[in-house]
Order: C-alpha cells, then sequence, then structure tokens
C-alpha cells in the first residue's frame, strides 16, 4: 500500500509519510502485531516531524507496557462505529429493535455528555458526573428502565472500543443503575374494557368526514386486536404484516398464531379465538384484499 509520495525512515517500525495533498509529514508506526498507527504530525518541517514521531514511538511502548491499549479514540467517534454496526443489522434485518433506542441513547445522551472524552477515560468519576447531568437535564430521576438502555448503548460502544483494541477489558468500567423503580402499567378491568369496545362499534357513524370515520374503523379492529394477542402497541405492532399471521396446528387443535419482532427478541403470541374476525374485517377494508379470506 502507497502512503504518500515521500517516506523517510525514523525508527525500525517508525516511518514519515508525505502526503499528496498535504503538506504536513505523518507519523506512521507499525505495532508488533501487524497494525498500525497514523497521525499527523501537525509540521512540514523534517526534524520536528522527526521529534514528534519519536514522541508517538515512546508513548505508545510506555501504554502498551502498561497493559493499556497502543492508542484509544474519542467517545464519539467510537460511538458512529457502534451506530454504524447497529443500523447495518436493522437494515439486513439481523438486528434487535432496541437497537433503534440504543442508537437515540447515544445520540440524545450518551455523545452530548462523553464526546470529547477518550474510551479508555471513562470511569466511576465519569458515570457519577453523567448521571447528575442527565437527572439535572432530565428535570427528574431516571427510572431503572431509562438508564439500563443508556446502560446497554454504553456497552455497544465500549464492546466496540474493546473489539478495536482502543480499550482493554480491564479498564471498562462498572456501570451505575440508581433509577427509580418503575411502576407496572395499569391495566383496564372488565367493566372499562366492555365500555370501550362497545364505544368503539359505533364511532365511526358519529362523524360526517369520510376520512375520519375510516380511521375509527382502523382503530377498532387495532385496539380489539392488541386487547386479543398481547401484542405491544408501537414497537412490535407497527412492523406488523399479513406475513407475520399465520396457523399452527398442534394435535387436533389450530391456533392463530402473530410473529412479532420484540423489543429484545422475536417471539410469537397465540391470539384468542375472536381476533380471526378482526382481522378478517380489516382485510375488508383494504381493497386489495377485499376479495378472499384469512383461513389457509
Amino acid at each position: 500500500m502507497s502512503y504518500g509520495t515521500t517516506t523517510v525512515n525514523v525508527h525500525k517500525k517508525l516511518k514519515l509519510d508525505k502526503r499528496a495533498n498535504s503538506e504536513n509529514w505523518y507519523a506512521r508506526l507499525t505495532l508488533d502485531n501487524g497494525k498500525r498507527i497514523v497521525k499527523s504530525t501537525k509540521t512540514d518541517d523534517l526534524e520536528e516531524a522527526r521529534e514528534r514521531a519519536l514522541e508517538l514511538y515512546y508513548n505508545t511502548q510506555a501504554r502498551i507496557k502498561n497493559n493499556l491499549p497502543a492508542q484509544t479514540r474519542k467517545f464519539k467517534h467510537v460511538a458512529e462505529y457502534a451506530i454504524k454496526r447497529m443500523q447495518d443489522t436493522l437494515e439486513s434485518g439481523t438486528g434487535k429493535q432496541a437497537y433503534k433506542d440504543y442508537i437515540s441513547a447515544l445520540r440524545l445522551w450518551l455523545i452530548p455528555f462523553f464526546g470529547d472524552t477518550d474510551v479508555d477515560k471513562i470511569d466511576y468519576k465519569g458515570l457519577v458526573e453523567f448521571d447528575a447531568w442527565r437527572t439535572q437535564q432530565n428535570k427528574k430521576p431516571f427510572s431503572q428502565s431509562g438508564i439500563n438502555n443508556h446502560n446497554a448503548a454504553l456497552n455497544r460502544v465500549l464492546d466496540e472500543a474493546e473489539l478495536q483494541s482502543w480499550l482493554v477489558k480491564s479498564m471498562r468500567p462498572t456501570l451505575l443503575n440508581k433509577g427509580v423503580k418503575s411502576e407496572s402499567r395499569g391495566s383496564f378491568t372488565d367493566a372499562e374494557y366492555k365500555k370501550i369496545y362497545t364505544a368503539l362499534r359505533t364511532w365511526h357513524k358519529k362523524t360526517k368526514n369520510t376520512m375520519a370515520a375510516a380511521t375509527r374503523e382502523v382503530l377498532r379492529n387495532y385496539v380489539l386486536f392488541l386487547a386479543n394477542t398481547g401484542v405491544r402497541h408501537g414497537t412490535e405492532a407497527l412492523g406488523l404484516r399479513w406475513r407475520n399471521v399465520e396457523w399452527q396446528d398442534k394435535g387436533d387443535e389450530r391456533y392463530l398464531v402473530v410473529n412479532v419482532d420484540g423489543k429484545t427478541r422475536k417471539r410469537s403470541a397465540v391470539a384468542r379465538d375472536t381476533v380471526e374476525g378482526y382481522l378478517d374485517r380489516q382485510r375488508k377494508l383494504n381493497p386489495s384484499y377485499k376479495t378472499g379470506h384469512l383461513t389457509n
């Protein structure tokens, strides 16, 4: 591989390169494992560049001798690597839905705070300061689940740093979670649920707006579908397609199964018998699927 228009040997494993698009000299250090560190000396003076290249060499040797990574990166740079890796798996269909939350946590919280910090310098003190800053920005303490999400995102970055040899395992900090314990979401009583599905039967007839009426019909089917399958709204429901719904046989029994991509894993939800009717009603609202049937 060509590194520049001019090369000067400084040491057995250290060279200076002059690139075609820059006046400055670049130090190129080859490590014992074959990896290379390339860094600008930020000067076009050969002697000054030689001194800075030797400084890079001795500092790197000292880091290796003290069981530190030969080189490190700013947190924001490593985070971008981790984000790209997660985005690639999402686009290929092999990534977890939770990756979207991790990417959001990195962009909104972790990069703004740790961005200019060397990834190998993140320690207990930094985590405590981050927690205080996060609480101040949020105007209230985060929930345990929210902090778990941040910790998972941070671990993705630390994993990437370790993979690239920008961090050694012994330097990884123990992540904190002193968040407020989340309370379980409330559930509807039988009487409340009956009131909802009864009202939905005629709700679409109480507007003269054609589009609003159609939307209300879809919403009715959506609410009844969620209530009778256990599929979560948002993350799981928004990605559903007709191909995710299938019949499965077990002995003499036949079940309608909804295959969903959950927050952390793929899972199958067994629907109640009434769901077939809701889906069939929804199918008839779409001209493309109006003819035909749900059963196979």
